[in-house]
């Protein structure tokens, strides 16, 4: 989980001293690592605006909604806001209960979700904000360089459920009749999100689902394909400490957001790996270009909902999401190191912020 406060101006000298680590790639922001190892920041506002309110959800956005509290709370005063990045789902469990006037979300909302948010009476807008490519990642003393989806449904589906080395995947890709080519006899440790987070979802409805669903070249007919994700891995809601489990394991093997992996691979941390969607096809390394371009198959939108009640009875709340939607505050996209919309759907989003629009509005 990650989390960060943005409190009022008084601290702002010694809060900028001690917390001098920022959790995303391409930023140099106030933030640090409290007891648990989960990221944290405080930063100071100032203004005339009067509120105090949390935002909660995915830990991938996240860097995206503190860069733009920072900016936001440098210009009002009687502010406080606090960002946290518990998951997409434990995010949108608050938002429906109306623990939260604002959540964010590395996926749409499930259906669900959005029943519970009725049964409580809140109506949502939802707002696309930007576009990530889920990476796969392993540690640097890997030889490997690129994985299939199917040879990665033989290692993460639950399909390959209690095998302890890459190796194993080997009975199952030759099961299905697949042309990936032999994975190494190498021990296989894997670390990746957990069920609350919305990349745990992205990346078995996109990987997983579309193996089960014969989308990858496999016969689905030679056996039932899983399309989830096995129970048996190491799983944390923190990004960090995901990242930490690969780099201590040379042949580790798991998947984050590509601010997270973008920032451990140019610390020498970690090694993205290529990906191909068929097997034989091109290896795509995930890059703000290979991910803008959807050439690199591992790609989704991130969302932010608000409670349409508490934006209208709550100024701060309001204010603050004038700022995220503006074409400054979206400068935070980028420079959290995710992919700006194409000008079409930012427009749309702008829009339906503007109008405020609620219920679904992106299919």
């Amino acid at each position: 989980m990650h989390t960060a406060k943005v409190q009022r101006a008084g601290v702002l000298a010694t809060l900028l001293t001690i917390l001098a680590l920022f959790v995303a790639a391409c930023g140099d922001d106030a933030t640090a690592t409290d007891d648990t190892g989960n990221a944290t920041s405080s930063v100071a506002v100032s203004g005339e605006i009067e509120g105090e309110f949390l935002v909660s959800g995915s830990s991938t956005v996240f860097p995206i909604v503190l860069k733009q509290a920072e900016v936001f709370g440098a210009e009002n005063s009687g502010v406080a806001i606090a960002v946290e990045g518990p998951g997409s789902g434990d995010g949108a469990k608050k938002f429906c209960d109306g623990e939260v006037p604002i959540t964010n979300a590395s996926r749409l909302l499930k259906d669900e979700e959005i029943e519970i948010c009725e049964a409580n009476g809140i109506s949502f807008i939802e707002l696309r904000r930007g576009i990530d490519g889920i990476s796969v990642i392993t540690s640097t003393e890997n030889s490997i360089g690129c994985v299939s989806f199917n040879q990665l449904h033989a290692l993460i589906s639950e399909d390959a459920t209690g095998s302890a080395s890459w190796a194993d995947g080997n009975v199952l890709l030759a099961e299905v009749g697949s042309t990936a080519g032999e994975l190494p006899d190498l021990p296989l440790d894997i670390f990746g999100p957990g069920e609350e987070s919305g990349t745990f979802d992205s990346f078995g409805e996109i990987v997983m689902d579309s193996v089960a669903k014969g989308k990858t070249g496999l016969d689905i007919n030679t056996r039932e394909l899983s399309d989830s994700i096995r129970p048996d891995y190491t799983s944390s809601p923190n990004d960090n400490i995901i990242l930490e489990g690969i780099s201590s394991s040379p042949s580790s093997l798991g998947w984050v957001g590509f601010a997270f992996a973008k920032e451990a691979e140019e610390a020498g941390d970690v090694k993205l790996l290529a990906v191909s969607q068929q097997d034989g096809g091109e290896c795509v390394t995930p890059s703000p270009e290979t991910i803008a371009s959807a050439e690199f198959p591992i790609a989704r939108f991130l969302y932010t909902y608000v409670n349409a009640e508490a934006a209208a009875a709550d100024p701060a709340v309001a204010a603050f999401v004038d700022y995220m939607m503006s074409d400054e505050g979206l400068k935070a996209v980028s420079n959290a190191c995710y992919i700006d919309l194409v000008p079409a759907d930012q427009a749309l989003a702008q829009a339906i912020w503007a109008n405020r629009t609620t219920g679904r509005s992106w299919g």
